[in-house]
């Protein structure tokens, strides 16, 4: 009786076949390149960068008002969401300031770099609309000094609905912080005659 019924469940497993895997994985996309830029020989590091708990996992999160969230069943962050925000901001900062180069969070003092770009991300998600906001506290260090920063609040509007938009309004979010963040290297550096 038992190895009948063990042949019947293996049947209609057989039947069922293999299930389609419905996940969808999601990067963030830097700035684009400025068409002209003067270059920048300027060494940086951007760290640390953190992120509140809720948003660190995988799954992508919505918010669905101010005091509720919802966490995506199949749709998730290709990689972990901190460090794929630091490198996304790495590559939008070597696009718009051309020449410069990067030290990895953390260094060593024999390789600090000119500057450090510390990154306190308070929110980073999108509404049922795909509608974004990123809130985040920035800061421009230079020899232990901060020399820059503040609080930004940049909204965000989804170009339609679903997934794909909000991960592209995500990104331009963050292309906006990456100019606002070139633009304050660009203004604390001195380049040597």
């Amino acid at each position: 009786m038992r190895r009948s019924l063990f042949v019947a469940v293996v049947f209609v497993a057989g039947c069922l076949g293999p299930q389609q895997d419905p996940s969808a994985y999601f990067l963030l996309s830097p700035a684009p390149a400025p068409v002209q830029v003067a270059p920048a020989q300027v060494v940086l590091g951007l760290g640390p960068v953190t992120i509140p708990g809720y948003l660190d996992r995988p799954q992508i999160v919505t918010r669905l008002s101010d005091n509720e969230i919802a966490l995506a069943e199949a749709d998730r962050w290709a990689e972990p969401l901190g460090g794929h925000i630091t490198r996304t901001l790495e590559e939008s900062l070597a696009r718009l300031l051309p020449g410069s180069s990067y030290v990895d969070y953390p260094w060593f003092a024999s390789e600090a770099p000119d500057f450090a770009i510390t990154l306190e991300v308070r929110r980073f998600e999108a509404d049922v609309n795909g509608d974004v906001v990123l809130d985040a506290t920035w800061r421009l260090i230079q020899d232990g000094s901060v020399v820059a920063g503040r609080a930004v609040s940049i909204d965000e509007t989804a170009s339609g609905l679903g997934q794909r938009a909000a991960v592209a309004a995500q990104s331009r979010a963050l292309a906006e912080l990456s100019s606002e963040l070139a633009a304050a290297v660009r203004q604390a550096w001195t380049p040597l005659p």
